[in-house]
């Protein structure tokens, strides 16, 4: 309900109420007035009676009072009129007239306690006020009743009853009332209309301003305030609105532009412009918060668990894998995930290509098309694989999965917020992986692609650092070409680097992915075996010694054949640091050089009983 039909209800119910009770009372006051009055009425009629009676009585005419209260009663208004004799004056005069014995129950009453009697009857046609007034022996007045009667002071010598027509006195009352209720009606019409002329155009006035602001609640600012209102201070509160009105829209408008040319965003999920730009600059504001901090992150490893977290809060997804692609190996990488197993094919991780969304570039939905992915081979009915160029040779492959269908639709919408995150992240990202591939250079040997002397460094402290925490196992190779300055003497360097290379792979071929083969220096080298037996390091060292003696490098036409010879040491068993199981080895390998060359010879503290190191 309007505020202005509310206010029109409240004032049309007030007036009403207010003219009830002016009626109700103008009844009840008229209603008293004209009893009183009617009584009073009777009250000198009985003492014109009396009076009459008293005069008969003096002039010894009372004989003749009959015809004196018929006269009386034939006055107009008066429907009947009789007197009562009491008893004592029936005992001192005898009984008197007929009509002159107690009517009624009110006769006798009155007689009795000598006080009056009024009473008002009424119907439909006729109002009637009986009145029974008492007379008393008064030994005071003119003349006095003592001298003529034989009764006390103040007994009741009779009474004098009437009964009055006060039909016209309620006609005149009924009109009155009906003449102020005629009056209270123009009135309250009268009030109704200069209500309508006087506080509508305020109330509508702030039903105009109540729909402006609803409409702005809503990021619409083109509803302005018009009102017909007059009064200067309402139509400048109109006019200020408006233009703060404007202002909204305008200022809105450029923001809305702004962002919309700054940040690329899908359908949007608000249609208030307000909230939408709200929601755009606290994206920025984490966009921007995001890319500082992984400026500063150290590894990929931890910007990568940051991209996670982005990917949960922005897609809403729970369950995710975040792949990284390098083109030029066409291989796939888990960097970051959510779920156990991997849900792609084994042979996809090996053959990037294999990816439809790497390949095509391109989001790829399983609602698109069944089985649209071939790699995919995940317990989640639901996938949504979103590619991302890094480089020319590395990308990132963000996959959704879910369950619930409608999670799909939700990606969709999102994945362009998702993707400016990406944009942002891009150049910190490149920034990464060439500080990462620039320092992987530095720690890497040119000749033979393994890690280099300084990574040994670096990675010996990491392991003393894990060792401290965890009782982490290794087993240290040192390693060394047999008569290899004589290789360089006989055949020249470029030989000697051959033989180098040639070991090197041998090594590969024959450790783990997790184990650590760096060149030391010249043709020695390391190999750490992470979690490795005794019995196993030996093996490994056994195979690279026989594979390498086994393999030959052509000069013309002649082939050339090295052995190598391997000193094997174990933290924590021998070593308590890798520094240590390093120099042991290195101390195994003398032993090997020293007994004859093309060995693996495992270190014993007696070792050092033999020789000084």
């Amino acid at each position: 309900m309007s505020t202005y039909r509310r206010l029109f209800i409240f004032i049309t119910t007030l007036l009403s109420l207010l003219t009830l009770a002016i009626m109700v009372n103008t009844v009840y006051n008229f209603r008293d007035f004209s009893f009183e009055r009617s009584i009073k009425h009777s009250e000198n009629i009985a003492q014109i009676v009396r009076d009459g009676l008293t005069a008969h009585m003096i002039n010894n005419i009372m004989d003749k009072r009959a015809y004196f209260l018929r006269k009386i009663s034939e006055t107009k208004g008066i429907e009947k009129l009789w007197i009562v004799r009491g008893e004592s004056v029936n005992r001192q005069y005898g009984k008197g007239l007929e009509n002159e014995l107690p009517q009624d129950e009110i006769d006798k009453k009155v007689l009795s306690s000598g006080k009056s009697f009024s009473k008002l009857r009424e119907n439909a046609e006729k109002a009637l006020i009986r009145v029974t007034i008492p007379y008393k022996a008064n030994p005071y007045g003119e003349p006095n009743c003592l001298s003529c009667h034989q009764v006390k002071a103040g007994e009741t010598l009779g009474a004098i009853s009437l009964e009055l027509d006060i039909s016209d006195v309620r006609q005149q009352g009924i009109m009155t009332i009906l003449k102020i209720a005629g009056i209270t009606i123009v009135f309250i019409l009268i009030a109704m209309i200069a209500v309508r002329m006087n506080f509508k155009p305020y109330l509508e006035f702030f039903n105009d301003l109540r729909d402006s602001l609803i409409h702005a609640r809503r990021g619409d600012f083109s509803h302005k305030i018009h009102t017909a209102v007059t009064a200067p201070d309402i139509r400048s509160i109109a006019e200020l609105y408006n233009q703060l009105i404007e202002k909204f829209e305008k200022t809105v408008g450029i923001i809305d532009k702004k962002l919309a040319a700054l940040v690329k965003s899908g359908e949007p999920e608000c249609s208030d412009p307000l909230e939408k730009s709200a929601e755009t600059i606290q994206m920025l504001a984490d966009i921007h918060h995001f890319k500082k901090t992984i400026e500063l992150d150290e590894s990929m490893a931890l910007i990568y668990e940051r991209l996670g977290r982005i990917v949960e809060k922005v897609m809403g997804a729970q369950y995710y894998v975040i792949f990284a692609v390098r083109k030029s190996g066409n291989t796939r990488e888990v960097v970051c995930k959510t779920v156990e197993a991997i849900p792609c094919s084994a042979s996809s991780m090996t053959n990037a290509t294999e990816c439809r969304a790497f390949r095509t570039m391109d989001i790829v939905e399983s609602e698109q098309f069944p089985n649209l992915c071939t790699a995919y081979e995940g317990d989640f009915s639901n996938y949504f694989c979103i590619p991302y160029a890094i480089t020319d040779d590395f990308a990132l492959v963000i996959m959704l999965l879910s369950d619930n269908s409608g999670d799909v639709s939700v990606f969709q919408k999102r994945s362009a917020s998702l993707e400016y995150y990406l944009e942002n992240a891009k150049p910190v990202i490149q920034g990464k992986l060439l500080m990462e591939k620039l320092r992987e250079k530095s720690l890497k040997d040119g000749l033979t692609g393994l890690y280099n002397r300084k990574f040994l460094e670096e990675f010996i402290d990491t392991i003393n650092r894990q060792s401290d925490r965890s009782e982490t196992r290794y087993a240290a190779l040192m390693l060394d070409i047999d008569f290899f300055k004589k290789v360089n003497d006989t055949y020249g360097h470029d030989v000697g680097d051959k033989f180098i290379k040639l070991l090197s792979r041998t090594i590969l071929e024959n450790i783990r992915k997790g184990d650590i083969a760096a060149r030391y220096g010249g043709e020695e080298f390391v190999v750490l075996l992470h979690n490795s037996t005794k019995d196993g390091a030996v093996k490994v060292a056994e195979r690279i010694r026989k594979e390498f003696s086994e393999k030959t490098v052509h000069l013309q036409g002649e082939n050339i054949k090295k052995t190598v010879s391997i000193g094997v040491a174990f933290m924590p068993e021998q070593a308590k640091t890798m520094r240590e199981a390093i120099k042991y080895a290195d101390v195994a390998l003398y032993k090997a050089k020293e007994s004859g060359r093309n060995k693996v010879v495992v270190f014993d503290p007696d070792m050092f009983e033999h020789k000084e190191y």
